[in-house]
């Protein structure tokens, strides 16, 4: 043995709402994010979860119809109008919780479902934060599609379009594919 003691790497698991699907031309509205270990990837510490304050410039480039009802219906467009905290500030704060780690090989991994469209996000409106990210995703996206090119069932979406409930239900639909992986395939 070396002596060397071996770091955990970290998963972050990320879930982001925005006005639209371009993080160029689009906002952000709200962010989840939650620290886990490669090792133990379902085991996440506290979510820490900003809602930004609705920003006067976006009624310049207010949203499709349907992304307003969309957040109208989840509540968060009313939290966005109430919410003093702006992206610069959380960026801030997210740089407190977010380790630098300069050997880009044991840099932190982003996981979620589809979680590059947060990363694309956080490159766009929160480039520092970006940064620190590995390049690599655990994405459960990808994982229920392997798993359904081998005969798992589609798993339904509860569509909740809130930051804190879609990374709870990216843990879970990636803990259905562990075990639906285990019972089917076993030690082959």
């Amino acid at each position: 043995m070396s002596g060397r003691i071996e770091k955990k790497m970290k998963l972050y698991w990320l879930d982001i709402e925005s006005t639209g699907l371009s993080p160029d031309k689009d906002e952000l509205l709200e962010l989840a994010i939650a620290e886990a270990d490669l090792e133990h990837p379902f085991e996440i510490g506290p979510i820490c979860n900003p809602v930004f304050k609705f920003d006067a410039g976006m009624t310049r480039r207010m949203p499709d119809p349907f992304v307003i009802d969309m957040h109208t219906k989840s509540g968060l467009w009313a939290e966005c109008m109430r919410s003093t905290m702006t992206v610069l500030e959380s960026e801030d704060l997210l740089l407190s919780l977010v380790p630098e780690v300069i050997d880009r090989e044991d840099r932190p991994t982003l996981a979620g479902s589809s979680v590059h469209f947060d990363h694309a996000f956080l490159q766009a409106k929160m480039p520092r934060l970006a940064a620190r990210f590995s390049h690599r995703h655990y994405d459960v996206s990808a994982v229920k599609l392997f798993c359904r090119s081998l005969g798992m069932k589609k798993v339904p979406k509860a569509e909740a379009h809130r930051a804190y409930a879609d990374i709870l239900e990216s843990i879970e639909h990636a803990k259905k594919c562990v075990d639906w992986l285990r019972s089917n395939l076993g030690d082959r």
